[in-house]
């Protein structure tokens, strides 16, 4: 072996081990202070099992445990109902703060919350949870086979309605209703379908339009997609650092909606509908999931899920497996993430009426 190879064998080898070192550092640092052991944490996720949601939940939480101090259990309870609002709410009135008590705060929470502030069925606040780990998640719009579309092309020539099934008007699919309709595509929406349901119908030709996040799409849509029975069209696309709307990372072969809106139309996307549509990508796209301890956690508790999130997200493992899991995002931890959240439950007076009247004259919905 050369000189120069040798040089390059001892890089490798130095930086595996610091590598190693820094992983190692970073789970000891995790499970300093507070410790959970023979603690048994519950997870409430407020949407039914096999959805996006559920997905990423049971995904985090497994790999979670270990980084918390003392390696709790760490369970996973689904709360369905009212567009994640039966959840949500019960996290408000029960969670305990001592830690033993996490959620996940979905886009469906966070609209929710967001465009129906006076709605007298909400009674959590949202703003006042403490994220721990937000995640950045994309969002597929794909249609069945017997469609005959083939591509976003075909959308310009197709005449006929899309039948989707939709868990809320005000939830997780409101942003891919809007899009679709944007696009000039008629939509027949199921409202009250939850996720799991969703997919089943798709599967069985029911429903002829769906949309998932990246983790769901990955897992259950993609395996369709192989098979031929579905068609993937856009994915809504990523926001950079100039805050322009580019394609996926995770989808690069996929249009993002601009450039679908782009093709339809024949002209870029602009004016009112879409400075909302953009509201509606910033909480369902760029803070799509949080994980959050309920308000009134201590700064301790705060501090011991802040250091095993960051823990989790420096794993050389979780970093080499999680892409094919949730997508390559980058996850936010700390106070980041609690950014991510206040941005996810925030929305304009201008961008809310505009989605409010759209929805009354669109779907005769009243909010």
């Amino acid at each position: 072996m050369t000189r120069h190879g040798n040089i390059a064998s001892s890089l490798v080898a130095t930086v595996a081990t610091a590598t190693v070192l820094a992983a190692a550092a970073d789970t000891v640092s995790a499970q300093e202070g507070l410790s959970f052991e023979g603690k048994r944490v519950e997870t409430i996720v407020p949407f039914g099992e096999g959805g996006g949601a559920d997905t990423y939940s049971r995904y985090m939480v497994q790999r979670l445990a270990p980084k918390l101090a003392g390696e709790p259990t760490i369970v996973v309870r689904n709360i369905p109902g009212g567009g994640s609002v039966n959840g949500a709410n019960w996290f408000a009135q029960n969670a305990e703060t001592d830690g033993t008590h996490i959620a996940v705060a979905s886009t469906s929470t966070t609209l929710t919350y967001a465009m129906t502030p006076d709605d007298p069925r909400i009674e959590f606040d949202a703003k006042d949870w403490n994220a721990f780990l937000a995640s950045p998640m994309g969002r597929v719009i794909y249609v069945h086979e017997k469609t005959g579309i083939e591509s976003i092309e075909d959308l310009a020539s197709y005449d006929g309605e899309l039948i989707m099934g939709v868990q809320s008007p005000t939830g997780s699919d409101l942003p891919s209703l809007l899009s679709l309709d944007l696009l000039g595509v008629e939509i027949n929406p199921i409202f009250g379908t939850m996720g799991g349901d969703q997919h089943l119908a798709f599967e069985r030709g029911e429903f002829t339009a769906n949309a998932d996040v990246a983790s769901a799409y990955i897992q259950m849509a993609q395996p369709l997609v192989d098979a031929g029975t579905a068609v993937p069209l856009f994915a809504f696309g990523y926001a950079n650092e100039a805050g322009e709307i580019e394609r996926d990372p995770n989808f690069p072969d996929l249009p993002s909606f601009v450039e679908a809106y782009e093709t339809v139309h024949g002209e870029p996307p602009s004016g009112p509908a879409f400075d909302a549509w953009k509201s509606l990508f910033y909480m369902g796209v760029m803070s799509s999931k949080a994980m959050v301890l309920p308000s009134g956690a201590s700064d301790e508790v705060i501090a011991a899920y802040d250091a095993a999130a960051e823990a989790l997200v420096n794993d050389p493992a979780f970093q080499e497996e999680s892409g094919a899991y949730i997508g390559d995002y980058p996850q936010l931890t700390g106070e980041a993430a609690r950014e991510s959240l206040r941005n996810a439950t925030t929305i304009s007076d201008e961008a809310r009426q505009w989605v409010v009247d759209w929805l009354n004259e669109k779907y005769d919905i009243q909010m």
